[in-house]
């Protein structure tokens, strides 16, 4: 019998097989295949666990927003602002301007995913805005500063903005 060689028993005649020790050349092929593919699938995750803030639209740039909106005042004195709930999980604006005193957020999904709007210093919640919906959140600014603002379905996703009050 040659090097490398061994006997295995064949279970369902009872006669002796001589098969190779050696892995065959269509298993090494599938198992150099297998690596490459796993290692191209690895390429593309973040190894460091770092975050660029990708909210809203655009390029991101860490630390910096991409949308920002201005709330405006309404008929009744109350300042307002429409912030759009993307596909992509982000906030459209992700920054937005207001002054201390009553602020009207509408919240709107034309996503597919469900969303919503915390602002968690400030103990706010809205509802859960499903696709084609929208939700209205009414609150009290009580001081200047900034205020971050999150969906808690997908702000590991980078779904978050920042409401800067002056």
């Amino acid at each position: 019998m040659k090097a490398g060689r061994r006997r295995v028993a064949d279970a369902d005649y009872g006669e002796a097989v001589t098969r190779s020790a050696r892995p065959s050349r269509l298993l090494r092929w599938f198992s150099a295949l297998t690596i490459a593919v796993a290692g191209l699938a690895l390429a593309g995750c973040d190894q460091t666990g770092s975050r660029a803030h990708v909210s809203g639209t655009g390029a991101a740039v860490a630390g910096q927003p991409t949308a920002t909106a201005t709330a405006q005042p309404a008929a009744d004195g109350v300042q307002q602002v429409v912030i759009d709930a993307t596909d992509e999980f982000h906030f459209r604006p992700d920054t937005v301007l207001a002054h201390p005193g009553k602020l009207r957020i509408t919240l709107t999904n034309p996503s597919v995913f469900p969303a919503d709007l915390t602002i968690p210093t400030l103990g706010v919640h809205s509802d859960t805005v499903f696709a084609g919906k929208s939700a209205v959140i009414e609150v009290t600014i009580p001081a200047a500063g900034d205020y971050s603002f999150v969906c808690t379905f997908h702000a590991h996703d980078g779904m978050t903005g920042t409401l800067v009050v002056s």
